[in-house]
């Protein structure tokens, strides 16, 4: 198991102080929370960048998702907006102004600004690591791709003499954004989040992280320890899935499979597969005495985090560990905010997981709700914890239990009335006993099962658990 040191009580814990965030059809943390109570469903079919052959079988057999959780024009944000010197290249890395853009409305959410003079004693850790972007692809086309696509045109016109295929090199050169150094360099991840640090005024340590679908949870424990160390004095913690090309897709599905439904229903009976999407998010994280001195919004306390291995018979663990960290009981918390991909085993073990830490239930015992933003934006990918935080802290926040897009025919295991987890399919007021029981949530997500064509793979994967609590109403 591998988690940071453990968290201390709600009076020393990490407040999570501003927030932004951008996936399908939502710009901001309110508007994916209006979605979300809304149950509205964002899911679109795919539009022409992502040159989806729909209907046909991909390179591994099988069918291409007919809906994605697409960004669409909020992909979009003004470079000049954060000093970038010249005009942006085609060929460029988009990623950096859209995270660069996120990194700006989470500093304006917690009220600070960027280019802070004196700059602000902080550290950024931030999920990216995308196998293709702009500038990577540009390079490939100037260099190798150029090369191969020559290589085909000598072997259909042997004869062709050399002068002509220079001619035709020339014309695809033409045609291609032009390189230059800068886009280079600014294709690399330790660059892009180089780029942020400076450009919001933070000077510490500035890291690129890939812990695959729990990013979210690596970048929240790693930016919570920079806190809890004194290395800062605030954090940017956040994870981003750019908009999916056909290339990813088709490389991911090699290791998960696609849903051919147009709605993507959590714990249904009728799961077939997951809806990817994208999008990202950035969070401002404070020590809470340093929130509470600043007189911050506190839209709660990150309390635990874990992230471990995941056993294939006993996927309660990781959940179990952050509780423990945290020094709190699991029956405690009265929301989990589920990984729910849509991949009908993955779903089973994670229900069976909670079965076993609540157990059988009983009148008088505690309930807890369950549900997936995953049904409103897709399986955002590294950024799908991230996601869900978001969801939960403005639940713990607003003080509501908010609903999933509801599934017509719910698992059995969640909906008969010997279990001690239950469906969210509606809004619910979130009440609490007293201040000695105050609201907790849970954040859980996990890597796909690994696929291995030839058979090696283990059975099992990485799996997190990030526990929060709500900021007391009476702070003390």
């Amino acid at each position: 198991m591998t988690t940071p040191p453990a968290q201390p009580g709600a009076s020393g814990a990490i407040a999570i102080v501003g927030m932004s965030c951008r996936f399908a059809g939502c710009a901001s943390p309110s508007a994916l929370w209006e979605s979300v109570m809304a149950r509205r469903v964002l899911l679109t079919p795919p539009g022409p960048e992502a040159e989806l052959p729909i209907g046909q079988k991909n390179v591994f057999a099988r069918p291409y998702p007919t809906r994605l959780g697409q960004l669409g024009d909020l992909y979009a944000c003004v470079p000049a907006m954060q000093n970038f010197p010249r005009q942006v290249n085609a060929g460029e890395n988009q990623d950096l102004y859209f995270a660069t853009q996120l990194a700006f409305d989470a500093l304006a959410d917690a009220g600070m600004k960027p280019h802070a003079s004196p700059s602000v004693r902080g550290t950024v850790r931030f999920g990216y690591a995308p196998p293709f972007n702009a500038s990577t692809v540009n390079w490939l086309q100037h260099t190798s791709f150029l090369d191969q696509t020559l290589d085909v045109v000598r072997r259909f016109f042997p004869h062709a003499p050399e002068e002509a295929l220079d001619a035709v090199r020339a014309k695809l050169v033409e045609s291609l954004p032009p390189p230059n150094a800068a886009s280079f360099l600014m294709g690399a991840g330790y660059r892009l989040v180089s780029w942020i640090a400076r450009e919001c005024g933070f000077d510490g340590a500035a890291t690129m992280m890939d812990a695959g679908l729990v990013t979210g949870a690596a970048t929240l424990a790693s930016a919570s320890d920079d806190l809890l160390s004194g290395r800062a004095d605030v954090a940017l913690a956040g994870a981003l899935t750019p908009p999916l090309s056909r290339a990813y897709l088709e490389g991911l599905s090699g290791e998960t499979t696609f849903s051919t439904r147009t709605e993507l229903h959590p714990f249904a009976q009728e799961q077939d597969g997951t809806i990817p999407g994208e999008g990202g998010a950035f969070f401002v994280l404070k020590r809470r005495v340093d929130a509470l001195r600043d007189r911050d919004r506190i839209y709660a306390l990150v309390r635990g985090v874990a992230i471990g291995h995941n056993p294939a018979h006993d996927p309660s663990a990781v959940f179990a560990e952050a509780a423990a960290r945290a020094a709190v009981p699991i029956r405690s918390v009265g929301l989990v905010e589920a990984d729910g991909s849509g991949l009908a085993a993955a779903e089973a073990r994670e229900l069976d997981a909670l079965h076993r830490l609540w157990g059988v239930h009983r009148p008088g015992m505690p309930l807890v709700g369950v549900g997936s933003v995953k049904g409103n934006i897709g399986h955002t990918l590294r950024a799908a914890m991230a996601a869900g935080l978001v969801k939960t802290a403005l639940a713990l926040h607003k003080k509501v239990l908010p609903p999933q897009v509801p599934a017509e025919h719910p698992a059995d295991s969640i909906s008969n009335l010997a279990s001690s987890a239950y469906l969210l399919d509606e809004a619910r007021p979130w009440i609490s006993g007293d201040s000695a029981s105050p609201r907790r949530a849970a954040v859980l997500g996990a890597n796909f099962d690994p696929v291995d064509p030839i058979g090696t793979a283990a059975t099992t994967g990485r799996a997190a658990a990030i526990l929060l609590e709500e900021e007391p109403e009476v702070r003390v």
